[in-house]
């Protein structure tokens, strides 16, 4: 990624107003600023999406609740290995299903109302698809070894009890994300040879023996003929596995890229997208077929169920067009469905947020889970790491702005089925026990609610389930389980379950907090998609500025991780007021004539305060652009200072050279104001025009002098 710094330091050239010339030849003049109807829509402020204001409850099905015993075999009879049924396996199915998920609908104990009354407004499901049931010493009770992807597997029901649950969800107002797995399909092609072969070694080859790049067809809709005595690892099927997936084309060897497995040790992006995760079968998703077929298989659980949205497993793994091709596709399905603001978030496992943001910027990926920010903050809520982190990783939201003009709004999350529950990996960073692991959890949970980002909690947090890992030790059984080792683990603020149903458990303080959190979300808009301001991040203390732009008030949110009580001062935008609390039950606090506050954080807590009174109604004030090689990447930076303190909007555009409109880059509604711009989209030695348009709380809009740059060196 840092190939092209070297080219853009050396060759970037800047002129402010007038010409840029000198040793990079014929003077070029600015062109002139935008204005009209151009200026008008730069001036918007940056859009919200809905999945800003959902709080997501992300469940294994499998391991909710068992509402009918009938189909815990999946309709098989025999030994574990037929059925997969094994409750007290920890690999196994234990008998969850769609309808212990729904309940009666209106039963707040169990079931989908209890999620309601938990505060959450959707749910992400894990894939319902039908399963390979057994592959070596595990079950497919986690839903991710599809086989087919055009009905429910019988060990959670049937399709009727699926649309019944997404029909109990819609009458409540929960919305339903829906797992689906775009990469692979369960291990049923046996490739010859071991181990990954990539394309240096053994390049593919046409159905005539000539070799070829799969890339270059990737996106595209031709693709040259294949023959599996071609392929880099000829595929084996077995005889009675030729018609074992569904739809009919899954079943075809030639659909796979069939290099072997990948090799984590020391694995490059072709072999992320081309070998086996793990030894399922690698969809050629670069193939126009592949990318279709999986379209309308997808599209079909929209189709049929109306569901909201999907989070897309293992993201990373697929080619770099597969989502710009297959994006379209599947928005289309939902506009025809009358599936509204239908969102889709892909799982990129990567704790670079730089990384993560190429997904969105270049990969057309449209939202992503927010690793980086679950590690800063279970790190943080553990004691291990400052605020600082904090802080670095709300600056980093910058990369992934883009044209659209919406706000990043990443899923949020502190643990999950892979990585572990918040509880084990807080307890396994602080050591923390008792009291103090209730109150570090809380916090985490409180950095969860009221910074950026939709929440996502998984299912089993709110009754205290620690787990001793990640993986299988993380599934825990809702009901009664009858995994001995889960029926003696700790739990945060709870004792261990024994025998008894996690269902009973109605008094853990993690849950009830849970419950708080959702109530002042909902009730104050501000913290689900208003602007962001670091007031401070210091050692322990982190506190953060949201603005309600429409009612012009200001909120403030201060985190200790520390075990003493902290006394900080900041500066806000709304002087002289009171401020009321309305988490955390702080003691009172108000602001000075020039904005100055002092806050009193006891250890291990949050707070939460809104301003009684409006921030004042300013102009945006001098805009100054510069625009610099970025430290990181290969982009160039395009900062923008705005003097002031109030809270504004800044959008960059660029216009270029031979261009007649402004078009925008992104738009930044929280500081530091930056907009990044990739080089790679310009013809070499081309110059640009580079404008940033901020508006002032008062609505007006102030415009910086065109800065023109020539990205690259000439050559």
């Amino acid at each position: 990624m840092r190939r092209f710094v070297s080219a853009i330091a050396a060759g970037l050239a800047i002129a402010v107003g007038l010409p840029a010339g000198g040793a990079l030849g014929t003077p070029v003049a600015a062109p002139a600023p935008p204005s009209g109807a151009s200026l008008a829509l730069l001036s918007q402020p940056p859009t919200v999406s809905a999945f800003a204001s959902q709080r997501v409850y992300f469940v294994m099905t499998d391991r909710y609740r068992n509402g009918d015993p009938a189909n815990d075999r999946g309709g098989k009879t025999g030994s574990i290995s037929q059925t997969g049924f094994d409750p007290a396996g920890t690999g196994y199915f234990h008998g969850g299903d769609f309808k212990g998920l729904t309940g009666t609908c209106d039963d707040p104990k169990t079931g989908l109302a209890r999620i309601k009354q938990l505060g959450f407004t959707a749910l992400w499901v894990t894939p319902p698809v039908g399963q390979k049931t057994v592959q070596g010493d595990s079950a497919a009770y986690h839903g991710y070894w599809g086989l087919d992807f055009t009905s429910v597997d019988p060990h959670l029901g049937s399709d009727a009890d699926f649309g019944a649950f997404v029909d109990c969800a819609h009458r409540l107002g929960l919305k339903v994300y829906l797992d689906v797995v775009a990469n692979h399909t369960a291990d049923i092609i046996t490739p010859s040879g071991s181990g990954y072969v990539g394309p240096d070694e053994v390049p593919y080859r046409d159905c005539k023996g000539k070799p070829f790049v799969a890339s270059r067809y990737a996106g595209g809709t031709t693709f040259p003929c294949l023959a599996a005595r071609y392929m880099p690892r000829v595929p084996f099927v077995l005889p009675t596995d030729r018609t074992a997936k569904s739809p009919a084309w899954l079943n075809d060897p030639l659909r796979y890229h069939n290099r072997g497995n990948i090799d984590f040790s020391g694995c490059n992006t072709t072999c992320y997208e081309q070998g086996d995760f793990f030894g399922l079968d690698d969809l050629f998703t670069e193939q126009p077929a592949v990318v279709q077929g999986l379209a309308d298989a997808h599209g079909s659980w929209i189709t049929r169920f109306k569901v909201d949205g999907f989070r897309v497993d293992t993201a990373k793994h697929v080619d770099a067009k597969f989502f710009p091709s297959w994006v379209p596709k599947i928005r289309a399905k939902a506009v025809a469905a009358g599936a509204k603001d239908f969102e889709i978030f892909g799982e990129v496992f990567t704790s670079d947020a730089i990384e993560l943001s190429s997904y969105p910027r270049e990969r057309g990926v449209p939202n992503v889970l927010d690793f980086p920010l679950q590690d800063t903050l279970v790190r943080y809520a553990g004691g291990t790491a400052g605020a600082k982190g904090i802080e670095a990783r709300l600056a980093d939201d910058d990369y992934f702005l883009t044209p659209s003009g919406v706000t990043p709004t990443p899923g949020t999350f502190l643990g999950n089925h892979d990585i572990g529950r918040v509880g084990r990996l807080i307890k396994d960073q602080s050591g923390a026990t008792g009291t103090e692991l209730v109150q570090r959890v809380n916090l985490a949970h409180s950095l969860l609610y009221l910074l950026r980002g939709a929440p996502i909690v998984y299912y089993g947090d709110e009754v205290g389930i620690i787990g001793l890992g990640g993986d299988k030790e993380a599934r825990q059984d809702m009901f009664p389980t009858q995994v001995k080792t889960w029926q003696a683990e700790e739990r945060v603020g709870s004792p261990p379950i024994g025998t008894g149903s996690s269902f009973d458990v109605t008094d853990n303080p993690v849950g009830a907090h849970l419950r708080a959190l959702a109530a002042v979300r909902e009730a104050n808009p501000a913290l689900s998609g208003g602007g962001n301001a670091v007031r401070l991040a210091s050692k322990s203390v982190f506190v953060m500025s949201r603005f309600d732009a429409s009612a012009r008030r200001e909120y403030v949110a201060a985190f200790n991780a520390g075990k003493q009580a902290a006394k900080v001062t900041v500066r806000l935008a709304t002087p002289g007021t009171p401020w009321s609390p309305l988490l955390g039950g702080g003691p009172p606090v108000s602001s000075a004539a020039n904005g100055t506050a002092t806050l009193t954080v006891p250890p291990l807590t949050a707070l939460l305060y809104r301003a009684d009174a409006q921030y004042p109604s300013r102009a945006a004030g001098t805009v100054v652009v510069k625009v610099a090689p970025d430290d990181f990447t290969n982009l160039l930076r395009v900062g923008v200072s705005v003097p002031g303190g109030g809270p504004v909007s800044v959008a960059v555009a660029v216009r270029r050279e031979r261009g007649k409109v402004w078009q925008r880059l992104g738009v930044d509604g929280s500081a530091p104001y930056r907009v990044f711009l990739d080089p790679r989209r310009f013809r070499r030695g081309e110059k640009i025009g580079v404008v940033a348009v901020a508006r002032g709380s008062d609505g007006t809009s102030a415009v910086s002098p065109v800065v023109v740059v020539t990205p690259r060196k000439k050559t």
